[in-house]
């Protein structure tokens, strides 16, 4: 393990999202308050789990970070049944755009890049 592995920081917030539009207006009109909030808390376990991953040292092809983005992808599905190229295409959107980056980066530096990262390898293995 590297040193860098090892001095990673992970803040582990009950609800990074609170304020964050991570839904569609139409899937969030078709959720209540209550389930806004659990998907919230989800979505932040989540990433958690994707920070101590990437904390251990855990390649982005990892089978258990794969297992998480499968986790990701059902969720994601929901609402939306993204292609490959949309897939990998949310992965970017979620480091270019700040208030994604900044909620992926309160759990931990540099996770939003680490789940972008992760999220291209599923898309590329599973849905093309």
């Amino acid at each position: 393990m590297s040193s860098e592995n090892r001095t990673v920081k992970i803040n582990r917030s009950e609800n990074l999202f609170a304020g964050v539009e991570e839904t569609s207006p139409e899937a969030k009109a078709a959720m209540t308050a209550e389930d806004q909030e659990w998907w919230q808390h989800e979505v932040t376990a989540r990433m958690i789990r994707l920070a101590q991953y990437r904390a251990a040292g855990a390649p982005v092809d990892a089978p258990e970070v794969q297992a998480e983005l499968d986790i990701h992808y059902a969720s994601i599905c929901r609402f939306w049944a993204p292609n490959a190229a949309a897939y990998t295409g949310l992965g970017q959107n979620y480091l270019d755009d700040p208030r994604f980056r900044r909620a992926c980066d309160r759990i931990a530096a540099g996770l939003a890049a680490y789940q972008r990262d992760a999220m291209a390898v599923y898309a590329d293995a599973w849905l093309r």
